[in-house]
């Protein structure tokens, strides 16, 4: 017997955007939740053991520091503070492009599995590891691709603004205002980047254009007027995604933070290495959970968005529907 859809084939509701978001939980949650555990998995044992090699240096100087306060005074600028800090930029870096490829490859796949429940073409788990390997690396060259944009649309404004600033030396209303201006123009770009690029993974996994084409798609479906309602749907399904992620992330942390302070307090200051390992592995964990658990609702409701447009600027419903009716029958979706 053929299931509801997991949204309508119509235009939707913003209440039928977040209701998809959230069915995905009712239909195929086991492989999919089981992909966005092991991909996040993988990528966030990654993230903590460069997070903590990061942090060994300032462990070294908190724990000198705690051995010889007279010894924490003003401490010169050296060659060696330079390649602390760098190492710790660089960890950064590399810590943000690992998230970036484990959300790419997720967001792909639980894409094409949203989309294929709404059409009747659903996945099983050996096909979301196939479409998985398959779609990967061009969802990553799309997101790298979308992030420069909004890097570009975010700094550019902000350094014009800072340039009198950084030219004058001299703090005055010219310099203030400039900043303040550059700052708010930094914000408006980056937010219209976003915008405008949100829908460039769903474009590549529904449409297969190539990368650059999924950028130029969803530039087309996020034209004139169309962005408003992308755009707003997207921050508040966001919204909901972080408070959610920061509610069950923190709890985590505070059960480690708590247990940094007695451990603390059980050493005599001694243990501090034990100590920041047991805060960052609990941290870890915490984020990890909060975001493979709540990774499908964000990748569902951005694949709801996608559909919305589509169907209220392209008649796409048609399409689906019948694309549906043929899947009662036909074999999976290529």
């Amino acid at each position: 017997m053929q299931q509801a859809p997991l949204f309508p084939l119509r235009p939707l509701s913003v209440g039928e955007v977040l209701g998809a978001a959230v069915r995905i939980y009712r239909r195929g949650a086991k492989p999919m939740l089981g992909l966005s555990a092991a991909v996040y998995g993988i990528a966030y044992v990654l993230i903590t053991v460069l997070t903590g090699a990061s942090m060994v240096p300032m462990i070294g100087q908190t724990r000198a520091m705690l051995e010889n306060p007279d010894a924490s005074g003003s401490t010169p600028f050296t060659v060696t503070s330079l390649s602390e800090a760098l190492s710790v930029l660089g960890i950064s870096l590399v810590t943000g492009l690992i998230s970036m490829v484990a959300a790419a490859a997720v967001t792909a796949v639980l894409t094409r599995a949203a989309i294929g429940e709404a059409t009747g073409d659903p996945l099983n788990g050996p096909q979301m590891w196939a479409a998985m390997r398959r779609l990967t690396l061009p969802a990553v060259g799309v997101s790298l691709l979308a992030g420069l944009l909004i890097l570009i649309a975010t700094t550019v404004p902000l350094g014009l603004g800072m340039a009198p600033l950084l030219l004058w030396q001299e703090v005055n209303a010219v310099t203030i205002g400039a900043l303040l201006l550059g700052l708010v123009a930094a914000v408006v770009l980056g937010i219209w980047a976003y915008a405008r690029t949100m829908l460039a993974v769903p474009a590549l996994v529904i449409e297969q254009p190539g990368v650059l084409g999924a950028i130029r798609r969803s530039f087309a479906l996020t034209k004139g007027r169309r962005m408003w309602r992308v755009l707003g749907v997207g921050l508040l399904l966001a919204l909901l995604y972080y408070i959610a992620v920061q509610m069950l992330g923190g709890v985590f942390g505070l059960v480690g933070t708590v247990a940094y302070v007695a451990i603390l307090l059980l050493s005599n200051l001694e243990a501090i290495v034990l100590g920041v390992l047991v805060l960052t592995v609990l941290s870890m964990l915490g984020a990890y959970i909060a975001t493979f658990l709540l990774a499908p609702f964000l990748s569902a409701g951005t694949a709801t968005i996608y559909a919305d447009t589509r169907m209220r600027h392209e008649a796409w419903d048609i399409e689906l529907n019948r694309r549906a009716r043929e899947n009662r029958d036909a074999g999976p979706l290529p």
